[in-house]
């Protein structure tokens, strides 16, 4: 009977051992970040320091502006980026702030030889280059709003046989100048021209097109949540010496 009694001790004492160093090695594999989703926490690739418009996904590892860090499930984006191979290919689109979550749709697949080019829904991309005044003298940038003035030399219009400028749209969006990377930069203040891309429907585009092939445009810079004017009456010799 002692002897019985020595073995079910024994064999209790294993077994309490055991439990102890599973117990043990669970808890250090949690301490030391070796297992990702340790209480429920999953893995999320996060800004280590601030990543600039226009930096492809190459860079963005190779670099060191990603680090990896565990969240709870509630605060992980649906478009999180978890893989540092998600990546591959691709360009951020707007700037990330650090500690921010990567997401999906920071960084799209390169479209064009400078990089992602996001144009919005309905629109063309158009390239227009205008002189250095007409064109902000440098001062418009990627994501920045423009109005566009047309102006039509004189005997161009029978009804307007002196010529006029008008204003012909308002808040266009400014995608990218003088084929600069996509970050939100100025243009080239001082140089002999600036070359701007612009978000425009077709029917605008064309608009544009013959203005400037046939007559000549002028941009100037507006705020981005500046509500449209309203139509303008133009300007032509008539009204552009009136005394007010």
């Amino acid at each position: 009977m002692g002897k019985r009694s020595n073995l079910i001790v024994t064999l209790g004492l294993a077994v309490f051992i055991v439990g102890a160093a599973a117990t043990y090695l669970v808890v250090r594999n949690s301490d030391d970040g070796s297992t990702s989703t340790a209480g429920g926490r999953v893995p999320v690739l996060v800004a280590d320091k601030p990543i600039p418009a226009g930096t492809t996904g190459s860079n963005v590892v190779t670099q060191g502006m990603v680090k990896t860090r565990t969240v709870e499930p509630g605060a992980k984006p649906a478009t999180a980026i978890s893989d540092p191979a998600q990546l591959a290919g691709k360009t951020v689109t707007l700037g990330v702030s650090e500690g921010e979550i990567l997401t999906t749709d920071q960084f799209q697949t390169a479209q064009t030889r400078i990089g992602t080019l996001k144009i919005p829904d309905g629109k063309t991309a158009l390239a227009v280059q205008l002189a250095n005044v007409p064109g902000v003298a440098g001062f418009a940038g990627a994501g920045d709003r423009i109005n566009v003035y047309g102006v039509i030399k004189a005997g161009s219009d029978p009804k307007q046989p002196a010529g006029a400028a008008h204003l012909i749209m308002q808040n266009t969006e400014v995608l990218n100048v003088n084929g600069a990377p996509l970050a939100a930069a100025q243009g080239q203040p001082g140089g002999t021209g600036l070359l701007y891309l612009l978000a425009v429907t077709p029917a605008e585009a064309e608009r544009l097109i013959y203005l400037s092939t046939f007559e000549s445009l002028y941009f100037s810079l507006v705020s981005k949540d500046a509500a449209p004017v309203g139509a303008t009456p133009g300007s032509s010799i008539a009204d552009a010496l009136k005394q007010f």
